[in-house]
C-alpha cells in the first residue's frame, strides 16, 4: 500500500495509525525514500507533536513551508500566501510525522497539486477526519520470528541469538509483545551483559518498566482527558485484559461500573480505541502488555513506598498488607484481589480495614470467607459479604 499511493493523479492521503513504538515513522521514512524522487516538492516533517508544543502552531507551519521550498525560516516573515498558492499547482510528497491533535493536522493540511501524496503518522485515529478520503493502515506488531531477529540484531549484531542466550532472548522478545521500539531498546541494553545480569534485568522488568519505553508510551496517556485516563488505568489495573464485550452499552461488568463512577464509559472506551490504547474485538477488549505495565507504573509512581496511598491496588501482597494492617488512605479508589490466585490462604478483615478509604469506589475480592466473624453483622457492617 505504501508504494502504490503514487499511482493515481488525484491528491491521496495515507494514514499510518497504531500504538507508540510500532514503527509508523520507520514505515513512513521507507515510503518517503522510495517515492520522493517522483515529486516536485517534498517534505518529511518530523515530530509534529513535539515541535507544536515547543514552538507553537504558526512556527511549525513556517518550518513546514521552509522545508518544502528549501528556504530559511526567517525568509518567511512576509505573507506566505504566495507559496501556499504555488503548492496548489505542484506535485508534492509530504510526510507529517506524529500528529497528535486536530489543530496540528488543520495547521498543516494545505491545498496541494494533482498527484500529490500525504502520509500522516499518528496514535489517534480521529486525526484522519481532517483529511478527505484518507486511507488508514493500522501498524501492528511483529510476529515472533521477526521480533526475535530484530532483538538479536540490536543485542548481538546478528539475526541469531548468541550461544547460551537463546532462552533469555526468547523471554526478552516475548516481553516486548512485537513492539519494535521495545525490541530495539532492550536488545541494545542487554547485548553486552552477562547472563546473570540478563536474568536480573528480566525480573526487574516485572516490577519496573524500562524508562525509555515507558515515556514513549505515556505520551498517548497524556493526551487523554481525566475521565479517559481513569478508564485506562482501571482497565490496566483492575479489569481482566480480555473482557466480555458484546455491545459497549450493554456490558454490565465494565460500562455500568465506569458510568457509575462518572467516567462516561461509551465515549471513553471509543477514545481509547481511537488512540490505539485498547483493541476492541467482537467479544473482547484487549490491552497490550506494555500498555498494562505503563498504566500500572503510573499508579505505582503515585507513592512508590506506600501502596495504601495509591489510587488502585491489585498486587496480592500489597492488598493483603494494606487491608490486614489498616494502611489504606483516602487515596485508594479501587481494590482488586484474586485471593485464589495468590499464595495467601487466609485474610481476616473487619470494617476498620476500610475505615480510612472514604473514596473507595470499587472493591473486588474473589474469596467467600474473608470477613472476621465477630464483625459480621449485616446491620452494622456495610462490608459484610
Amino acid at each position: 500500500m505504501l508504494l502504490k499511493i503514487g499511482s493515481a493523479d488525484d491528491v491521496t492521503t495515507l494514514g499510518l495509525w497504531g500504538m507508540g513504538g510500532m514503527g509508523k515513522t520507520t514505515l513512513a521514512k521507507y515510503a518517503y525514500d522510495k517515492l520522493s524522487f517522483q515529486f516536485e516538492r517534498r517534505c518529511f516533517l518530523e515530530n509534529v507533536r513535539e515541535e507544536s508544543t515547543r514552538s507553537g502552531l504558526p512556527a511549525v507551519r513556517k518550518l513546514f513551508l521552509s522545508k518544502l521550498f528549501e528556504c530559511p525560516v526567517n525568509a518567511l516573515d512576509v505573507d506566505t500566501g504566495i507559496l501556499e498558492r504555488r503548492l496548489a499547482s505542484e506535485k508534492s510528497l509530504i510526510v507529517l510525522d506524529d500528529v497528535a491533535t486536530l489543530e496540528q493536522a488543520e495547521n498543516l493540511n494545505m491545498c496541494l497539486g494533482p498527484g500529490s501524496r500525504v502520509i500522516v503518522t499518528t496514535r489517534d485515529k480521529e486525526i484522519f477526519s481532517e483529511f478527505n478520503g484518507c486511507e488508514i493502515y493500522e501498524v501492528q506488531g511483529l510476529d515472533e520470528d521477526d521480533s526475535l531477529q530484530l532483538f538479536c540484531v540490536h543485542a548481538f549484531l546478528t539475526k541469531h541469538a548468541k550461544v547460551g542466550y537463546e532462552e533469555l532472548s526468547e523471554r526478552a522478545t516475548r516481553y516486548c509483545g512485537g513492539n519494535p521500539l521495545a525490541l530495539k531498546v532492550l536488545g541494545a541494553n542487554f547485548g553486552t551483559k552477562s547472563k546473570e545480569v540478563w536474568e536480573s534485568e528480566l525480573e526487574k522488568l516485572k516490577k519496573i518498566p524500562n524508562g525509555r519505553i515507558h515515556e514513549v508510551l505515556k505520551l498517548s496517556f497524556n493526551d487523554l482527558d481525566s475521565a479517559q485516563q481513569d478508564i485506562f488505568l482501571d482497565i490496566a489495573c483492575f479489569f481482566e485484559l480480555k473482557l466480555h464485550y458484546r455491545d459497549v452499552g450493554d456490558d454490565p461488568l465494565m460500562t455500568e461500573v465506569l458510568d457509575a463512577c462518572g467516567f462516561f464509559a461509551v465515549s471513553g472506551i471509543e477514545a481509547l480505541c481511537n488512540k490505539a490504547l485498547i483493541t476492541r474485538n467482537s467479544d473482547s477488549i484487549e490491552m497490550h502488555d506494555l500498555l498494562v505495565e505503563m498504566g500500572r507504573e503510573i499508579v505505582n509512581e503515585e507513592s512508590r513506598k506506600h501502596p495504601g496511598r495509591r489510587s488502585r491496588l491489585w498486587d496480592s501482597k500489597e492488598v493483603y498488607d494494606v487491608l490486614k494492617y489498616n494502611k489504606g488512605t483516602e487515596d485508594v479508589e479501587v481494590i482488586s484481589f484474586y485471593m485464589e490466585r495468590s499464595k495467601i490462604e487466609d485474610l481476616y478483615l473487619s470494617s476498620d480495614s476500610f475505615k480510612s478509604m472514604i473514596n473507595l469506589r470499587y472493591l473486588h475480592i474473589t474469596y467467600n470467607s474473608f470477613f472476621e466473624s465477630k464483625a459480621c453483622s449485616t446491620e452494622d457492617d456495610p462490608w459484610q459479604a
